[in-house]
């Protein structure tokens, strides 16, 4: 699914990584910096204050693919109880890999101040997955992080039914701490995309087009699928072959579509051949299709007893990557 995330939104620019490396525009959102404008802006390179680097150093030791972004404020000042509310262009944020997951973290006046990661669905705690389940019946999880500061940790669960989209801040015990809803509103694109859309898709039915709303798009950083796509671009939700799907254009061309599958049987060969031979024993709970330019991705959830695993295979039953958790 997708990488990172933490509140609601916000606009970050990359520079280079400490090393000089050239300058591009780069837009990275936040999800607490709530609907307002778009700052945008390019940067030199990103010299890192020696505290602030040092600091991170002691906190994640031996991370990796480390880039770091200088912060630039939202138009709009924020609420004084966010968060986020003292940050100014003279602060800091920085994407890595750490301990096997990808996180963000931020920097104020040379303090750290919080973190976020992003987790697979089967790792939320039980006491949250009892929560979601009785307050959001039959709404799908799109995507899960696990944010912390000094003073708390929080799960945030993105939910999807139909037209409507609820962000949920959980508490580990299940309770909510916060929970903002959004109902996706109609929006139809270009003819040229229509067109696009209608000879890849001939037999779609349902269709309904939105517009890629950048607020409500997980925390994006310059390596995930969707970097580049703004308030410009599509997002299409329709029925093909008995299955939904989603589909993305950015800047008229089509990039990912996304196929909830609930049966195992319209999985490769290759994929089951794979389930069978190294999950005897599980119940496949979950099937997504994620398919790229260059790839096709089947993400499949399975379980046995109070184990969960998720595991991301390619059409020819290659593992990915690969997860499980006792619950």
């Amino acid at each position: 699914m997708k990488m990172l995330s933490i509140l609601l939104f916000a606009i970050f620019v990359a520079g280079s990584n400490l090393y000089g490396r050239a300058a591009s525009e780069n837009i990275l959102s936040d999800k607490s910096l709530h609907q307002s404008e778009i700052a945008t802006s390019i940067s030199d390179t990103v010299i890192v204050p020696i505290a602030i680097r040092t600091s991170f150093e002691k906190k994640y030791p031996n991370a990796t693919t480390v880039v770091w972004y200088r912060y630039v404020p939202d138009k709009t000042k924020p609420d004084p109880t966010a968060w986020y509310y003292s940050m100014d262009e003279k602060d800091y944020y920085v994407s890595f890999y750490w301990d096997n997951d990808d996180y963000i973290a931020w920097y104020d006046d040379d303090r750290w101040i919080r973190s976020s990661k992003t987790v697979d669905n089967i790792e939320l705690p039980a006491a949250v997955v009892r929560s979601v389940n009785a307050q959001y019946p039959g709404y799908r999880i799109t995507d899960v992080d696990m944010e912390y500061d000094q003073n708390r940790s929080l799960y945030e669960v993105k939910l999807v039914k139909g037209n409507t989209k609820w962000n949920v801040h959980y508490n580990p015990d299940g309770s909510v701490f916060s929970k903002k809803e959004r109902s996706y509103t109609p929006a139809p694109p270009n003819d040229e995309i229509i067109s696009d859309f209608e000879t890849r898709f001939p037999n779609a039915t349902e269709i309904t087009w939105y517009r890629y709303v950048p607020s409500d798009r997980v925390e994006v950083v310059p390596n995930d699928w969707d970097y580049n796509m703004d308030a410009n671009d599509y997002e299409v939700r329709f029925t093909l072959n008995g299955s939904d799907h989603i589909v993305w254009y950015d800047n008229g061309q089509w990039v990912r579509t996304e196929v909830p599958m609930y049966d195992n049987t319209k999985l490769p060969t290759a994929v089951n051949n794979a389930i069978n031979s190294q999950y005897s024993g599980y119940t496949i709970n979950d099937i997504e299709q994620d398919q790229k330019a260059n790839e096709t991705v089947y993400e499949v959830e399975l379980r046995r007893g109070n184990e969960k695993c998720k595991v991301h295979y390619t059409a020819m039953g290659a593992v990915v990557k690969k997860k499980c958790k006792m619950m």
